[in-house]
């Protein structure tokens, strides 16, 4: 799909959508110190062939500003002119879109997935188990169990990239960078969020579960 091709309305909702999203995240304070990335697609889908609305890099945005979003194909590069630049982790959100097709994705930085990513690294997942909240990644089983995948968060964007694939587990929407994040995502920016906050939840939960005392016997 050409991105000339997309109508003006369903990019200008786009970029309308991921202003409101950015509000109720930094609401939260999930998006500290101007922290974080977010992104929704645009028009149709095809591996190597689609267009996604993404936050801007750094140098692009001051604090009136913060809210600028831009438009990049699937190699995360501009898909029209624009004094913008890509945020440096654009190559991110196309890597998830490639492999799981989906309409958004959230990046945030939270004090509990980054302690958590940081304690079970070495496991390479955060466990979680039973909690009525996985009910909202899409997994219905009875004391369903996911593993969180964690990637060790290299300084280079493209050897992060090679360790994407083979840590990314498309039954589970997110994935965390050591000591750095999570990326949620969804068919919709409102599902994102709606996975993002069920993990943050349930991030929050297992990490006071982890200082209660041990069980008298």
């Amino acid at each position: 799909m050409n991105f000339s091709d997309i109508p003006l309305e369903e990019k200008q909702a786009a970029l309308s959508e991921l202003r409101g999203v950015k509000e109720q995240l930094a609401a939260r304070g999930w998006l500290p110190a101007m922290s974080g990335s977010l992104s929704v697609r645009v028009g149709g889908f095809a591996p190597g062939n689609y267009h996604f609305a993404v936050t801007s890099g750094m140098e692009g945005r001051t604090k009136l500003q913060a809210e600028e979003f831009l438009f990049v194909d699937a190699a995360a590069t501009p898909s029209e002119a624009t004094m913008l630049t890509p945020g440096e982790d654009a190559p991110i959100h196309a890597k998830i879109y490639r492999m799981t097709g989906c309409g958004a994705i959230l990046h945030v930085h939270t004090v509990f997935n980054n302690v958590l990513s940081e304690y079970f690294s070495d496991e390479g997942f955060v466990p979680i188990q039973g909690n009525e909240l996985i009910k909202e990644l899409g997994i219905w089983e009875e004391d369903a169990a996911v593993r969180i995948p964690v990637v060790r968060n290299y300084a280079g964007i493209a050897e992060l990239e090679k360790r994407i694939p083979a840590a990314l587990d498309t039954r589970v929407p997110g994935l965390l960078l050591r000591g750095h994040g999570i990326y949620a995502w969804g068919s919709t920016a409102f599902d994102a969020v709606s996975r993002l906050e069920a993990f943050e939840f349930m991030f929050e939960a297992l990490y006071r579960f982890l200082l209660l005392p041990p069980k008298r016997k």
